[in-house]
């Protein structure tokens, strides 16, 4: 180990900007802290701690799916107007010969 004592006057220069409570500040939080863990649960806080979270994976996936439908939508209609181009067949003149290209 080193013999520099850099963290100790780092703590020391620290000091004055520590944030030390009240007492009657501390007295109040200590107090609501005891109270939240000595009160039970109620029915109600178990219900909304669990469907909080679930309600919220269920709108994801909703949203997921809704995305993923219209995009599916959206490739099968490109897909039938590439079709629908590519079943066309099309007369080329060149030099006064006709050409029919087809599939």
């Amino acid at each position: 180990m080193s013999e520099d004592r850099f963290f100790e006057r780092l703590r020391n220069d620290a000091a004055p900007l520590r944030y030390e409570p009240e007492p009657f500040a501390m007295t109040r939080l200590s107090a609501r802290i005891r109270e939240r863990i000595e009160t039970p649960p109620t029915i109600a806080g178990l219900l909304a701690a669990w469907f909080r979270p679930l309600g919220a994976a269920l709108a994801a996936v909703a949203l997921a799916a809704t995305i993923g439908i219209t995009v599916a939508n959206n490739r099968a209609e490109e897909v039938a107007v590439g079709n629908a181009y590519s079943s066309t067949n099309v007369d080329v003149s060149v030099a006064g010969d006709s050409y029919r290209v087809a599939d």
